[in-house]
Parts: structure tokens; sequence; C-alpha cells
């Protein structure tokens, strides 16, 4: 039996997804393993959506469509509200400090892009779009997941900073400097707040830097 279009489509989608997917999982498991950094839950979303496809879900593709636009609109704007999230002399000094690491994110980032551009416009092609049209399924206006995505972001990055200016960003940085002294500039990455029976407790991390070298202290405290 021949194959329609559309589902040759979906199915191509579909199992490179799937292949993104596993090998995310499997070097999720090697990082597991090795005791090295790495968390991503693009892997499993990876692995459903594509099983999904392959199977040739017309909803499935709509829906990975409308996340691949939201999260291709979510990185465009974080790439240029960065400077707000992070002092930009912290990133250069990083990027100058260790540029194969950079290098290797900047990679991976282009990668992702690469994928999330090319999944949006095979499911965007006229064959699926023609089979949605005759399945009676309404066109997605995907204005929206783009509006929501930058929109997110945004005020992301005007509302984290604020907790991070406040009293308890205040002595993040003091606590740091105490700590390490004036040779380095302090920036607030994270401040936590928890309340439990025994009080209150703030838990911090403060990126140290100066020309020579980055450091991340962490802090915690009761109030």
């Amino acid at each position: 039996m021949t194959e329609t279009p559309h589902l040759t489509q979906l199915k191509r989608v579909g199992a490179v997804l799937l292949a993104v997917g596993v090998l995310d999982i499997a070097y999720l498991i090697y990082c597991v393993a090795t005791g090295i950094n790495y968390s991503s839950s693009f892997n499993i979303f990876a692995v459903i959506a594509g099983a999904l496809l392959v199977r040739g879900s017309l909803r499935a593709a709509s829906a990975v469509r409308w996340f691949g636009t939201f999260m291709l609109a979510a990185i465009a704007a974080t790439a240029l509200a960065w400077p707000l999230i992070q002092p930009l002399d912290l990133t250069i000094t990083q990027v100058r400090l260790a540029p194969l690491q950079a290098l290797a994110s900047l990679g991976f980032l282009a990668f992702l892009v690469a994928l999330l551009g090319w999944v949006c416009t095979r499911l965007g092609s006229a064959e699926i779009l023609a089979a949605r049209s005759a399945a009676g399924r309404k066109s997605r206006d995907l204005r929206i997941p783009a509006v929501a995505g930058v929109g997110l972001v945004l005020a992301m990055a005007a509302l984290i900073p604020l907790p991070l200016k406040g009293e308890s960003g205040a002595k993040a940085k003091e606590l740091a400097q105490q700590q390490l002294g004036d040779g380095y500039r302090y920036h607030v990455s994270s401040i936590r707040v928890s309340t439990n029976s025994d009080g209150t407790f703030v838990a911090s991390t403060v990126t140290a830097w100066n020309e020579r070298e980055v450091k991340v202290v962490p802090l915690q405290w009761r109030e």
C-alpha cells in the first residue's frame, strides 16, 4: 500500500526526534555514571513526540510545531536579553577562560536551533497542512507561541533580578566577599528562600570573577 505524502513527512520527522532523544538519554546515562553534571528534559519530549509522529499523529504534529516555535522564540529572546540576566563582563570572562566549553555550548545551541527550525518547517509543509485541513482540524496561529516565548523570557529577565538585588542579594554578596576578598567582582546567580518549623533559611549562589578566574560560591544562612 502506497504511503501518503504527509505520513512520509511525519515518519521522517518522528524518526529524527526519536534518534536525537535516544542519543540524549544515552549521554545523560553516561554523565550520571561518570559524575558529569548534565540535565535535560528534551530527551523524553523528543522520544514521546517522535513515537507519536512515527505513528502518524496529526495532533502530535501540531503540538510539536507549536512547542518548537515557542522554543525558537524563547531562545532568540534569551540571546537578546542575556546582558540583563548576567553581566556582560562575566560572560566575556567565562568565554575567554574556557573557550572550548563556550564553543561546545554554542555548538549545542546551534544544533538545537537548527533541529527545531527543521522540525517546524517540515511539520508545516503543504502535505501535512492539507492533511490537517482534510481531517477538519483548524490551522493554528503560530504568532501565539512566538509571542508567548518572547514574553516569558522578557518577563523572567525583568523579574528574576529583583530579589537578587534586594536585601538577601546584598547579604549574599557581602558573605561571598568575606570569603574571597576584594579582588573579585560579584554577581548573585540565584536565591532560594524556604521556611519551616525551624525558621527561614536562604540559599544563594554567587559567581565571583576577575581577569584570571571564575568561582562559584554556594551560601546558606538563617534569617
